[in-house]
Parts: C-alpha cells; sequence; structure tokens
C-alpha cells in the first residue's frame, strides 16, 4: 500500500507594491497626529483627534494589511488552493485533475476552468503568465 504525499510546490502571495499606498496614508496619519498633539485644550477636542486619527489607521491601514496578508496562492503536487477577501472569506480549491484550461486574462491576472464549469480569476499575482503555464502544464500532466 503507497500513500502519495502532496508537496507544496508554491505558495505566492500578491504583489507588495499594494501595501505602498495604505503604508503612505499610515505616515501621513503619525505626521498628523504628532502635528495636533497637545494643540487643544479641552479633553473632547483631544479625545476626538484620537478617534479621528485611529479609525483613519485601522481603515485604510490596517483593513488592506489583513486583506494582503490572507490572499495567496498554493500550488501543491495535487491541487491549487486560491484565499482572498478580508480575513481569507474566499476559498477556491480544485484538484490539479479538474483543470481544463488555464487562460491569461487582462493585467497581472489569470482564469482557471475545471470541468465542472466553475472558474476563478486570479488577480495581482507577479508574474501570473508563468504562474498560469506552470498550472496548465501541472494539470496537463496529471
Amino acid at each position: 500500500m503507497t500513500f502519495f504525499a502532496e508537496q507544496r510546490i508554491a505558495k505566492l502571495r500578491p504583489r507588495g507594491g499594494k501595501l505602498f499606498v495604505p503604508t503612505a496614508i499610515l505616515g501621513l496619519d503619525a505626521a498628523v497626529f504628532a502635528f495636533l498633539a497637545n494643540r487643544f485644550s479641552e479633553q473632547w477636542q483631544l479625545i476626538s483627534e484620537y478617534a479621528i486619527l485611529g479609525a483613519v489607521a485601522f481603515l485604510f491601514w490596517l483593513v488592506p494589511v489583513l486583506r494582503y496578508l490572507s490572499t495567496y496562492l498554493e500550488v501543491t503536487t495535487s491541487r491549487v488552493i486560491y484565499r482572498s477577501g478580508l480575513m481569507g472569506q474566499k476559498r477556491f480549491e480544485v484538484s490539479l485533475s479538474q483543470i481544463t484550461q488555464v487562460e491569461l486574462a487582462k493585467g497581472r491576472a489569470f482564469t482557471i476552468f475545471t470541468k465542472d464549469g466553475r472558474t476563478e480569476t486570479v488577480v495581482d499575482m507577479p508574474k501570473a503568465k508563468m504562474i498560469a503555464v506552470e498550472i496548465d502544464r501541472l494539470a496537463a500532466s496529471i
């Protein structure tokens, strides 16, 4: 009796450049905080400043970073897994034997077609053309 051990070939994340704007916003948020520190005399004004700047940091930095960290494409010897969304809410998992075609889309994206009619578009991955060719080659070899 033999068992086939699944091995990870690659685990890829979206381009890191997606984090430039959120990090710039965080820096701007910190600069505004430093500029406005101790400028207000009333307690409610300080609380309002902290609340507004904290909300900006949460919405425009933390949420995009969590979305980036929870998005990945994993290619193993037997399947392809794509997770995306905030906290990895959207999950697409397909066996390599079920993949019929991998097609390049516009930009840095490619679409995976399966035998049962499902499709999944993987967006913003680095070297999308090379990834699509390798997934197609792996699917054809099975």
